[in-house]
């Protein structure tokens, strides 16, 4: 009677085991909860949500054209749309299936070349994991060539005032040799707040916040590219950098993607401030909360920069939680140039010179960080 408990109760711990053992392999194996599609002039975006982190892998195709990717030890979730069509001239439809037990495909129908597309993985945001394919003009490099093409423009908010036209701005700056010897082979990303659907804040005769700090931005890159920095730019038009009528969290994870990807040695990212009383003045730094010692000192070194060339009020160096210097990777730094909202900053920012002088400040501030 005790050989035949003891066999019994063996028996029920093995199988206590297996069923452990299947349990936790089911734990391994990341949901695909979801696939979306975000289209613009210039760029099609698929992403696929997980519930946790995945492997993947990419090939492409032909007859017909195609773009396969592989999402590894996943299952793919039951309300998640099997097909889309698109019909995009980067992109003419999605398909997704679980092609074995763990790997679920996701085939894209696309003409573009090797080179006109990347996958590659997300953490964090919408979604714990996210596996994002970019089909289309995906580069943001503004080498070190004068050749560099722009990107093509897609605007969302219409305007008549001849301050907010910057569809075909181009910047004119030079710098010194002493630039030239710090900034060579530094890999920088300069991002102009806003754009597109986004307006930013609106100065009281109707300067566009985005209007300002694209054209900021765009002077700091000339300068920098003269420099012999590789620039990456997250935007060189009135655009969505993710996309039209894309969430927030995705459209600012897309200006970090373009820091996070290129490997870049620092992230600026350019704003207006404003408050509801046009008394408000000043320019401000920020870095993250819980960013390192460069980060500060980046924040420090550009506000200063700005305050020493337009004569703004120095609101100091501050921490903050702002998404894009949270996100990056890198030493980053958000910096509210001046305030819109002001009569007397806002006609500084509305002339072609106070521009001039704030990405000059903002350069100098850069060429100071890289010194020190």
């Amino acid at each position: 009677m005790n050989k035949r408990l003891a066999i019994v109760s063996l028996v029920l711990c093995l199988t206590l085991i297996w069923f452990q053992s299947i349990v936790l392999a089911a734990s391994d194996v990341a949901t695909i909860e979801d696939l979306r599609v975000s289209t613009s002039d210039d760029k099609v975006r698929i992403v696929a949500d997980a519930n946790k982190e995945v492997d993947y892998q990419s090939f492409a195709l032909s007859s017909p054209n195609r773009v396969v990717v592989d999402l590894s030890n996943a299952t793919l979730g039951k309300n998640v749309s099997k097909e889309i069509d698109v019909d995009n001239r980067y992109v003419e439809k999605v398909r997704v299936a679980q092609f074995n037990k763990d790997v679920v495909r996701i085939v894209v129908e696309s003409p573009v070349k090797k080179n006109d597309y990347d996958v590659f993985g997300i953490v964090g945001g919408s979604s714990p994991y996210r596996v994002a394919m970019d089909f289309g003009q995906i580069s943001y490099n503004l080498g070190n060539s004068s050749s560099s093409s722009s990107q093509s423009m897609s605007t969302n908010t219409s305007t008549t005032n001849s301050n907010n036209n910057s569809n075909n701005y181009k910047p004119s700056v030079s710098v010194d040799k002493n630039a030239k010897n710090v900034l060579k082979g530094k890999v920088i990303t300069i991002d102009p707040g806003h754009g597109g659907s986004d307006s930013g804040a609106v100065g009281p005769t109707g300067l566009y916040e985005k209007t300002a700090t694209l054209k900021i931005g765009l002077n700091v890159a000339e300068m920098l590219k003269q420099s012999g920095a590789k620039v990456y730019i997250t935007r060189k038009t009135d655009k969505d950098v993710y996309g039209p009528n894309a969430s927030a969290t995705a459209e600012l994870q897309a200006r970090c993607d373009v820091g996070n990807w290129s490997n870049s040695d620092i992230f600026v990212s350019i704003h207006l401030d404003s408050f509801t009383s046009p008394s408000a003045k000043g320019t401000t730094g920020y870095y993250y909360t819980g960013g390192s010692y460069n980060s500060q000192k980046l924040a420090t070194y550009v506000k200063d920069g700005i305050i020493e060339q337009i004569g703004t009020p120095d609101r100091g160096a501050k921490t903050s939680n702002f998404y894009v210097v949270k996100n990056t990777e890198m030493p980053a730094t958000l910096v509210e140039v001046a305030f819109v909202s002001n009569p007397d900053e806002e006609a500084i920012l509305k002339s072609e010179d106070g521009i001039k002088k704030a990405a000059i400040g903002i350069f100098n501030g850069i060429v100071k960080y890289f010194q020190s």
